[in-house]
């Protein structure tokens, strides 16, 4: 009788050292993951309440517009009181510290309008290319940086680094976001940019590697091919920041090269951001994607299939802003994917523990 009971309790600490251990993953594979919500508050019917709460997500991305419903003209942000509130409630909901991500590159691309009461018009990085003015770009970059403190929010996707070497570029050219052709003058002002925001302990994330600025589509609206656009020298930013200690953080394109991998986009792809960025340019910071919900991705690759192929690959958080295209259960059906793919042995214990190091470490300088 002795006997069996003790193979009882042996059984029962095996069961429960599982169960921690699975608990444990689950938690590590949530930091993976940086998702878009709807709302200006958040309430307990919210699905991102659940994310955050018992989740434990890694981060949140914020957006003033709604691209998935167009009558939605205000998403997350109306007011600079309201922005404030918001984020105040998500850190206090989430039961480790977390990111709070925005796209506040300057110029076009800014998701505090002038419209709502928010006081950070700047000019864009192509307007600050050309005047070609080291100070004015820190000051305008401090701006930003100020701001976003002053919010709460604690990451900004930003510099864009690309070079505008297509002056037909639907995505970075004509959107004004790109200092430069040349890739001198634009290490000069991003390291101006992210100095500023270093200065205000703001993440800076450079993109979008290892270069988009060549492109004639628009990763946006569907795959996007520079195979016979792109040059070498696009990389070259991310290169000289490095070797500077400035490059904090890279996001990586949906961009395809064939000469760089005949088979998936950069985003994608172990060669670009494994066996390029890490091992040839040496960066050890985060790696994230751009919008895994971009038409690139998600008209030509399964969920499944791309997150899986994206960790490989070398990315440490997945986006998914749930604003191009929207899906309420899109962590657990991430959570539940890559926990089912390292059971698998699909995706490997060892890269799920390189990614969740490497985002704990930056988490704890961040507020």
């Amino acid at each position: 009788m002795k006997k069996i009971i003790s193979i009882i309790l042996l059984l029962l600490c095996y069961s429960i050292s599982f169960a921690d251990s699975d608990a444990d993953l689950r938690k590590k594979i949530a930091q993976m993951i940086i998702v878009g919500f709807n709302g200006t508050e958040i309430t307990k019917n919210n699905p991102i309440y659940n994310d955050i709460v018992n989740e434990n997500i890694s981060g949140v991305i914020l957006f003033s517009k709604s691209v998935a419903n167009k009558k939605d003209s205000v998403r997350n942000i109306k007011s600079p009181k309201q922005l404030k509130a918001l984020v105040k409630q998500i850190k206090k909901l989430s039961p480790s510290k977390i990111f709070i991500s925005i796209d506040q590159e300057g110029g076009q691309i800014s998701r505090l309008p002038s419209s709502r009461g928010f006081k950070v018009k700047t000019l864009s990085h192509t307007e600050l290319g050309e005047r070609d003015d080291e100070d004015l770009t820190y000051n305008q970059a401090k701006k930003i940086a100020k701001t976003l403190k002053d919010f709460g929010i604690n990451i900004n996707f930003a510099p864009c680094v690309d070079l505008s070497v297509n002056k037909e570029s639907p995505i970075i050219y004509k959107r004004g976001r790109s200092f430069s052709d040349d890739p001198q003058i634009v290490v000069k002002h991003a390291q101006k940019y992210i100095e500023a925001h270093n200065k205000y302990n703001i993440l800076t994330v450079a993109k979008h590697f290892p270069g988009h600025g060549s492109a004639i589509d628009d990763s946006h609206n569907g795959f996007t091919d520079v195979s016979s656009t792109w040059n070498e020298i696009e990389i070259e930013p991310y290169t000289e920041l490095n070797q500077k200690g400035l490059l904090n953080a890279v996001m990586v394109a949906h961009v395809y090269n064939k000469n760089l991998d005949d088979t998936y986009p950069a985003s994608l792809s172990k060669n670009v951001i494994t066996n390029i960025l890490k091992n040839e340019i040496g960066f050890d910071g985060l790696i994230v994607t751009d919008d895994m919900q971009m038409k690139a991705i998600s008209d030509n690759y399964g969920l499944k299939d791309s997150i899986i192929t994206a960790i490989n690959a070398g990315n440490d958080i997945l986006i998914f802003g749930n604003n191009i295209s929207y899906s309420k259960n899109i962590v657990k059906r991430f959570n539940d994917i890559v926990f089912n793919a390292v059971k698998d042995g699909e995706i490997s214990q060892d890269r799920i523990e390189e990614s969740y190091n490497k985002i704990i470490k930056i988490k704890s300088g961040l507020e």
